[in-house]
């Protein structure tokens, strides 16, 4: 079972995925409006369908009227989750969360 932790961004002008370092998470903006659960809704489709699982499949840990969320989805490990969230993630975003027993080079030098 894949866990995803994203920070969501409601009333936003388009759909929308990105990684962001800094919060070590990934980023959804949605069109939706942050009342009575939409925004949560929506989230939990887009995931779905960027991961290409039905939406039964993806359910939340953590979700709320906070903008940090989680959600877990079954039949994917965490790695492959990481691996089709990337594809739809922007290629000038950084490169998502690293799987285990993955290594991210240093930019400059390529040394892990």
């Amino acid at each position: 079972m894949a866990r995803i932790s994203l920070w969501v961004k409601p009333a936003a002008a388009a759909d929308a995925l990105a990684w962001d370092p800094w919060r070590d998470c990934w980023v959804v903006s949605c069109r939706a409006a942050p009342t009575r659960g939409e925004a949560n809704r929506s989230v939990a489709i887009l995931i779905a369908e960027w991961l290409g699982v039905p939406r039964s499949t993806v359910r939340w840990v953590r979700a709320g009227s906070s903008r940090a969320k989680a959600l877990e989805v079954e039949g994917l490990t965490e790695v492959e989750a990481v691996r089709r969230l990337r594809a739809h993630a922007p290629s000038n975003s950084a490169p998502g969360p690293l799987a285990r027993g993955e290594h991210r080079s240093h930019p400059r030098t390529g040394h892990s």
